[in-house]
């Protein structure tokens, strides 16, 4: 049987060094909501480039276009501006090294033609839409709201200032156009719910943090490092401008509450320890990165 994963965090305390205390359940109550079927997920989302089923440590240096990739490989592939998209395109169960230029709308993903695809202002949100086990291109457009996935579709779901926060909360296989507002910290999942949870100012982060098989609304508070799982006990894990990056470090197929500290370059994984990768500067590579 997993390991509760409350106790898990706990035993983290003394892993990592990093503050954890337990706060008041949840940020806000919910507003509407629908329920939502069965959310079947076969792993947690990771950043896996060797395929050997764990979460990868990874920067990416906009001042020299280089992925430090911990154990595999130093790449260097893009420009200081562009963003990172790391994503499974090809299906081979890794993650593939990728890049998005908003100067020009382009994508540029390591061994695959350069493909044009979206504006300035766009956010990339590559995910498989189709349910085919390709990452597909896709961007949201925050100045009105319309998510552009290529070969798939075109909707408006959302408005200005919305975070995309694209995931499978139904399990079909599909990931479903969500958002998350910040200006009332709700959620809006097309078609499965829509719930008020969180705050201005928030990280939303949703994944299977409770091992249940099905994706929870979470947010990550970073003016106080506290994390915010609807359902489960709040708690603080990092300090004020760590950069949330939860994902399976281990391989045990659990959810990792972890934190990137900029001012160190250092990692700091629940349950599994601390570790020392990237510099000031750099951007941690996670489902999340675009």
């Amino acid at each position: 049987m997993p390991i509760p994963w409350s106790v898990r965090s706990v035993r983290a305390l003394v892993a990592t060094g990093v503050a954890l205390v337990p706060l008041a359940v949840g940020v806000a109550a919910p507003a509407t909501a629908a329920p939502a079927a069965a959310n079947v997920i076969r792993r947690p989302a990771a950043i896996d480039f060797n395929g050997d089923g764990r979460t990868d440590i990874a920067v990416y240096r906009p001042s020299t276009g280089t992925w430090y990739i911990r154990g595999i490989a130093v790449v260097q592939y893009g420009a200081s501006t562009d963003v990172p998209v790391a994503a499974d395109y090809n299906g081979d169960g890794r993650t593939d090294i990728g890049v998005f230029r908003p100067a020009d709308g382009s994508w540029h993903i390591r061994g695959v033609t350069a493909v044009q695809y979206g504006q300035a202002g766009d956010i990339p949100v590559p995910r498989d839409y189709n349910h085919d086990g390709r990452a597909d291109i896709a961007v949201f457009r925050p100045a009105d709201g319309s998510w552009h996935v290529r070969g798939v579709t075109a909707a408006l779901y959302g408005q200005r200032g919305d975070i995309p926060v694209p995931r499978d909360y139904n399990g079909d296989g599909r990931q479903d156009l969500a958002v998350f507002r910040p200006a009332d910290g709700s959620w809006h999942v097309r078609g499965v719910l829509a719930v008020r949870f969180g705050a201005m100012g928030d990280r939303p982060l949703p994944r299977d943090y409770n091992d249940d098989g099905r994706i929870d609304l979470a947010v990550y508070r970073p003016s106080d490092g506290t994390w915010h799982i609807r359902n489960i006990s709040a708690f603080r894990f990092g300090l004020p401008g760590d950069i949330p990056a939860p994902g399976d470090y281990n391989g045990d197929r659990h959810v990792d509450p972890t934190v990137w500290r900029p001012s160190n370059g250092t990692w700091y994984i629940s349950g599994v320890g601390v570790v020392y990768y990237g510099v000031n500067g750099d951007r941690p590579i996670t489902p999340d990165a675009g």
